[in-house]
């Protein structure tokens, strides 16, 4: 057996270990990858392609054929594919290593101008700006969101260039029902969890449009992070 294979082999078994983990299965001698399936969000990520590292590793291990040889040669690119998933399982990333962190970002206060705002976060590409109050805590989120909220509240609503924060601020905070919630998550919450939080259906109008970092997931602390949609989808793509 060449020292690929091996290697293949030894994170295989390491896979099961940490599959079978979250399967609440340690002690089966079985690939326990449905169930883990089941309670685990980082597992069903990669279940098509565990299922297809188990078909490798019995072909490897239970060959059917009599021919001298291996019939399947683990190449290097592919150990590396295979290596990264345990390493995700072991060491997922969390939300302190996704979206923006306080230093970099960008934010509104109650004086700002809308379109000012506006052409900001259109060279920008920002598609929020926390208001926050003078220990980082958040009281409301400047968003598309609370713009149409505004016109929607009265028939004869305009919005001009000069209007200021203060005069949609209404709309701006965090119980305002308009189509977009905010949630807030402690550093180490799972991109896993930040995903399902995201595609989540809050009410029939409405979703999680942003995800606040702070200690200890609570909303009356300092913002740590912001979270966005395409934050995590840039991690999922990787």
């Amino acid at each position: 057996m060449s020292e690929t294979t091996e290697r293949f082999i030894r994170i295989y078994e390491g896979l099961v270990k940490e599959v079978n983990n979250r399967a609440k299965m340690e002690g089966s001698h079985s690939f326990e990858i449905e169930a883990a399936t089941q309670r685990d969000q980082g597992v069903r990520r990669h279940r098509d392609m565990l299922r297809y590292i188990r078909d490798i590793r019995h072909a490897l291990q239970h060959p059917k054929h009599k021919a001298q040889g291996h019939a399947v040669i683990v190449s290097p690119d592919f150990l590396a594919e295979v290596e990264g998933i345990l390493n995700y399982l072991r060491n997922p990333p969390s939300a302190n290593s996704v979206g923006v962190s306080r230093k970099d970002m960008k934010t509104a206060e109650l004086t700002d101008q809308l379109g000012e705002l506006a052409d900001d976060m259109k060279r920008t590409g920002f598609s929020h700006l926390p208001i926050l109050d003078d220990q980082n805590v958040l009281i409301g989120v400047f968003n598309e969101a609370a713009i149409f909220d505004y016109l929607w509240h009265d028939a004869e609503q305009i919005v001009s260039r000069t209007m200021t924060i203060q005069d949609i601020f209404p709309h701006c905070q965090l119980d305002a029902q308009h189509t977009e919630t905010f949630r807030f998550v402690r550093p180490y919450t799972s991109v896993d969890d930040l995903t399902e939080m995201f595609r989540a259906i809050e009410t029939p109008t409405s979703r999680v449009g942003a995800v606040f970092v702070t200690a200890s997931g609570k909303a009356d602390q300092p913002v740590h992070r912001l979270i966005t949609p395409w934050d995590v989808m840039t991690v999922e793509r990787r």
